[in-house]
């Protein structure tokens, strides 16, 4: 029992989130006459960096996710919210662009279907080609129930609600996290 616990490949699918949206960030560069450039001392301007990550968070609302699964999501957004500010988008069968919502940092909202028809990833697939200069990364929050969507212009990560899997392989660079019943263990990260 020792050694099972020693083993245990279990990781805790907050922190795998986290690391996901920190893994997505862009810099943000521009010149400015205020900070001294350290090459060229008071001939060239100086640069100001700044990092943003700009996540589009697609939040499946077909009638195969429960109310208690969505409750879950919410909160998990409601946790991710406390340290980005992120693009909340609902699809089923098609991307519902008229209820997304940036969801700002420090933000509480509570849970809302906006949709319940069936599911297609292809839809959020065809949504995120359009607008791939607009996010760094995409997580997909959904049980998993439908078809392969094909590879992923920009990172891409599933969040699975519990005791569901993905219908099919993730493609190379996906990441699929897992979460578990009780809220208090860890998940498997795939």
């Amino acid at each position: 029992e020792t050694l099972r616990k020693l083993i245990e490949d279990s990781v805790d699918w907050k922190k795998v989130l986290q690391n996901f949206v920190g893994m997505s960030q862009r810099l943000n560069k521009s010149t400015t006459i205020r900070r001294i450039n350290r090459k060229y001392p008071y001939i060239h301007p100086g640069t100001k960096r700044s990092h943003t990550a700009h996540v589009g968070v697609f939040v499946d609302m077909s009638g195969s996710v429960g109310d208690n699964d969505l409750e879950r999501i919410y909160a998990v957004l409601g946790g991710l919210a406390k340290r980005v500010t992120f693009t909340f988008i609902p699809f089923d069968y098609t991307v519902d662009e008229d209820n997304l919502f940036e969801w700002k940092k420090g933000q509480k909202r509570p849970p809302v279907r906006f949709r319940s028809g069936g599911t297609s990833f292809i839809a959020v697939n065809e949504f995120v080609k359009k607008h791939r200069n607009d996010y760094d990364g995409v997580i997909i929050c959904t049980d998993g129930e439908a078809e392969d969507p094909g590879p992923s212009p920009i990172k891409r990560a599933w969040l699975l609600v519990p005791d569901t899997k993905l219908l099919f392989n993730a493609h190379n660079g996906d990441i699929v996290v897992k979460m578990d019943k009780d809220p208090n263990k860890k998940a498997q990260a795939a």
